[in-house]
């Protein structure tokens, strides 16, 4: 491993840690609860293991089945259009086994009713799998301490078995959920991660940090379909001469700085009225929440802390946690102030944007107020401002 070119990952790791930001959006849609994506992994590597899956295609399962929602923020529904994009998006991921289509045809029914139509043998065996997992989470809620709700999630299977749900998988799970025990794990987190760790093989491995940030970008790009903080920063980081490792790293904290908006409600996220008090203040928790998920992923100790602080200011204003201008960093003052310049001349859903010049006289007040930087400010004007 080049420490200075790689970073080591393990993406169930990544994905664990991040798993209920995309699990907050599905609830908001679908009325799904806490560790939804969890339990379906569980669910999964639970029948995988009565199939005789390989340690790799269990890895990989369970990173499916974590990111299973990766396009839902952008589409809304799970129609044909979901169905690709989260084709598209899970290409970035570097999977160790080669599959196709395993997230393009998670919603086939085995009688052909699906999205493609797809019957049978035609649907990957993954797919089936996730499909099965995911369709009793989201109808039943797997996590409810009540014997009918799983009197009525057997009732269900057995009904669908040949026509939503392959026989095989369907009757691997009447087994596994015949013992208490199955019930009593998937109903609490800390069984699922344990379940998970102690059946998974680990396939850590060193990966470029272009590559890492192909996978990072997702997320910014799943709440800010056009934003371009990640291309602002990295002209910065030219400008600034970083060495390779400092611009990379420096790039994955900017694509991952907006990571805790996922467990704001969308109701405030796209309000067009201002804001009250109370959403305000949740509004601010955000880079709190960006340290709280990324401090849990492998390699990512100073990509949380220069994350945490993107909206604090030289003047003890910023928030959450009204650092002054000692706590603050070339880089936490760097990508707090290229967010803010970013954020000023993107179209947002309660105003306009404003133009380069406009954004830059912002700036420049800001200054005088000792709230930023005045010599990354002039920076801004030499590279972002033409």
């Amino acid at each position: 491993m080049d420490k200075k070119k790689q970073l080591i990952f393990n993406l169930n790791n990544f994905l664990l840690s991040t798993s209920h930001t995309l699990d907050f959006i599905e609830s908001q849609y679908n009325n799904t609860k806490e560790n939804h994506s969890k339990r379906i992994a569980f669910l999964s590597l639970k029948i995988a293991q009565k199939l005789n899956l390989n340690p790799k295609e269990m890895f990989d399962l369970c990173a499916y089945s974590l990111s299973h929602d990766i396009a839902l923020n952008e589409t809304k529904n799970k129609d044909e259009e979901y169905a690709k994009l989260s084709e598209m998006k899970i290409k970035e991921y570097p999977f160790l086994s080669t599959y196709k289509d395993i997230l393009k045809y998670q919603n086939e029914n085995i009688d052909g009713s699906g999205i493609f139509g797809l019957k049978d043998e035609e649907i990957p065996l993954l797919s089936k799998i996730l499909r099965f997992s995911h369709i009793l989470d989201e109808k039943f809620d797997l996590s409810k301490k009540d014997i009918q709700n799983r009197k009525d999630i057997i009732n269900f299977v057995k009904k669908n078995n040949n026509t939503l749900f392959d026989k095989s998988i369907s009757d691997i799970f009447i087994e596994i959920s015949s013992n208490i025990e199955f019930w009593l794990d998937i109903q609490n987190e800390n069984d699922i991660l344990q379940f998970i760790f102690n059946n998974l093989h680990d396939f850590t491995t060193a990966l470029d940090f272009e590559e890492v940030l192909n996978i990072t970008k997702t997320f910014l790009n799943i709440l800010e379909q056009d934003s371009v903080l990640i291309s602002n920063c990295e002209k910065m980081c030219e400008f600034y001469e970083f060495e390779h490792k400092d611009k990379y790293t420096f790039l994955i904290a900017a694509s991952m700085s907006k990571i805790g908006k996922f467990l704001i409600p969308l109701n405030i996220l796209d309000k067009k009225d201002a804001l009250s008090e109370n959403e305000y203040e949740e509004i601010k928790s955000y880079p709190h929440y960006n340290k709280k998920i990324l401090s849990n992923i492998m390699g990512f100790n100073d990509i949380a802390l220069w994350s945490s602080k993107i909206q604090e200011l030289l003047n003890e204003s910023g928030y959450p946690y009204n650092l002054s201008a000692k706590d603050m960093s070339l880089k936490d003052r760097l990508l707090a102030t290229v967010n803010i310049y970013t954020s000023l001349t993107q179209k947002k859903s309660f105003r306009n944007a404003y133009s380069k010049s406009e954004a830059l006289d912002i700036l420049r007040d800001m200054v005088k107020k000792k709230k930023i930087d005045a010599s990354i400010v002039n920076d801004i004007k030499t590279v972002l401002v033409k």
